[in-house]
């Protein structure tokens, strides 16, 4: 008899042990759970549709999205605050030791399209091509008065304005335009891609730079708000360079890399097993994301191209 009451005591502990697993209960999945993402603010309308149709698809996924500078969101993923950080970059070697520091071997990574880095200018501007040395003085600051730019302008001192001091655009440029040299005392930053846009349409002797994702999507009415109000600057290309030919940041240019400032989106996650951030970044891999990407303005990892004319 005693020995019959100790079975059932152990069976009885051994169900009310399964039923406090909470490790079992809470794990997210490729499609259902809630994590943190972060995300470069330049990238957020486009990451924006992806969100949405990623969670009408998996009614029992939430993903709560932080919308940071490129370094803010990628410090923000290796502190654990967030499971994915999506970029325009993959991890230095100061960032990878972070990770290894916490047992995480390596970083994965997504690729899921390309956008481009757009300048753009006051409506009133006339100014509104550039040579490849004329950005690259722009940028340095040799060159700092629109007369340089053109002798017949009745603009003023040039300003070079970025959205956001730690911005993705700033490192960008700094490597592949200045070759490791600082942006001159011309340019300054404040704290969004629409901040860049709104202050444009009031001062004209600014250049603005953005990520073309804020100006793209010809369906979406904050683009063509946008587009209505400031011109957006063609630029020389880096191949097949033809005398007075540029280009504009526009699907085809940015996939036959006639546009020269195009840059990778790539998701870096920090998962080490197939949860809501593989199934999040999968989703925006597959055929479905890359049709988001692809309507949305920008250039899907694989898929067919649109050319649309940004005015």
């Amino acid at each position: 008899m005693e020995m019959k009451n100790l079975i059932c005591l152990i069976f009885v502990l051994t169900i009310l042990a399964c039923n406090n697993e909470p490790a079992q209960v809470n794990l997210d999945t490729t499609t259902s759970g809630e994590i943190t993402v972060s995300c470069d603010e330049s990238l957020k309308p486009i990451i924006e549709a992806e969100q949405m149709v990623f969670e009408e698809l998996h009614p029992k996924a939430k993903i709560k999205m932080v919308y940071l500078s490129e370094f803010d969101a990628i410090q923000l993923m290796l502190k654990d605050s967030a499971r994915l950080a999506i970029v325009t970059r993959e991890l230095n070697q100061s960032e990878l030791a972070v990770l290894r520091e916490q047992k995480i071997s390596k970083a994965r990574y997504h690729k899921i399209g390309y956008d481009a880095i757009a300048f753009i200018l006051h409506a009133e501007n006339k100014d509104t091509s550039f040579s490849l040395a004329q950005i690259k003085g722009l940028l340095s600051g040799q060159i700092s008065e629109w007369k340089q730019i053109s002798e017949k302008s009745d603009l003023g001192k040039i300003q070079i304005v970025f959205d956001h001091p730690k911005s993705g655009a700033i490192r960008y440029l700094e490597d592949s335009v200045l070759q490791g040299s600082k942006i001159g005392k011309n340019c300054f930053a404040l704290s969004s891609n629409p901040a860049v846009l709104e202050y444009l349409q009031e001062n004209k002797n600014a250049i603005g730079i953005i990520g073309v994702s804020w100006i793209s999507d010809l369906d979406d009415s904050q683009a063509k708000f946008f587009l209505n109000n400031i011109k957006v600057a063609e630029v020389e290309p880096v191949i097949m360079r033809v005398a007075g030919i540029t280009n504009k940041p526009i699907q085809g240019n940015i996939a036959l890399k006639q546009y020269p400032y195009w840059r990778n989106i790539k998701v870096v996650s920090r998962e080490m097993r197939s949860g809501l951030g593989t199934g999040f970044a999968s989703f925006m891999e597959s055929e479905p994301g890359q049709k988001i990407m692809l309507k949305g303005g920008l250039v899907p990892q694989r898929s067919s191209i649109r050319t649309i004319n940004l005015n």
